[in-house]
C-alpha cells in the first residue's frame, strides 16, 4: 500500500510541477507579447508625433498663404490683421464650445452616487417584486439574549 501511495504522490508532485512550468511558460509568453505590443505602441506614438509636427507646420504655411493671397488686394498689415482676427474668432468659438462641454461633464463623485442610487433602486424594486410575504419568525427569549450577547 505504501508503494502505491508513493507513486500517487509522485504523480501528484509531477502534475503540480508541470502546472507550474506551464504557468511560467504562459507568463513568459505574455511578457514577450506585452513587450512587443509596447514597442509597437512606442513606434506608433513616434510616428503620430512626427505627423503632428508636420501638420503644425502645414497649418503655418496655410496661414502664410492666406496672408499672401489677401496681400494681393490689401496692404500686408491689413491682410495679417484679417487672418489674425479670423483665428482669434475661431479660437474663441472653440474655447466656448470646450467650456460648454466641460461644464456638461458629470463629476466622478456624482457619477458614483448616481450609479449607487440606481443600483439600490433596482435591487429594491427587484426584491420587492420577487419577494413574497414571509411569516415573521420570532426568536425565543433565551435565543434573543444569546444573539444580543454575540453582537459587538
Amino acid at each position: 500500500m505504501s508503494a502505491g501511495g508513493g507513486s500517487w504522490r509522485a504523480l501528484v508532485r509531477e502534475i503540480g510541477e508541470a502546472l507550474l512550468d506551464l504557468l511560467r511558460a504562459e507568463a513568459d509568453a505574455l511578457a514577450r507579447d506585452l513587450g512587443a505590443s509596447g514597442r509597437a505602441l512606442a513606434r506608433a506614438l513616434v510616428l503620430a508625433a512626427v505627423a503632428g509636427a508636420v501638420a503644425f507646420w502645414a497649418l503655418g504655411l496655410v496661414i502664410y498663404l492666406a496672408v499672401e493671397l489677401l496681400a494681393l488686394v490689401l496692404p500686408r498689415w491689413g491682410a495679417v490683421g484679417i487672418v489674425l482676427g479670423l483665428f482669434v474668432l475661431a479660437a474663441a468659438a472653440l474655447l466656448a464650445s470646450a467650456r460648454a462641454r466641460l461644464c456638461a461633464i458629470e463629476p466622478p463623485d456624482a457619477t458614483v452616487r448616481r450609479r449607487l442610487a440606481e443600483s439600490r433602486r433596482w435591487w429594491q424594486e427587484r426584491v420587492a417584486a420577487d419577494a413574497e410575504p414571509e411569516p415573521d419568525l420570532e426568536l425565543e427569549p433565551e435565543s434573543q439574549d444569546a444573539f444580543e450577547e454575540d453582537r459587538p
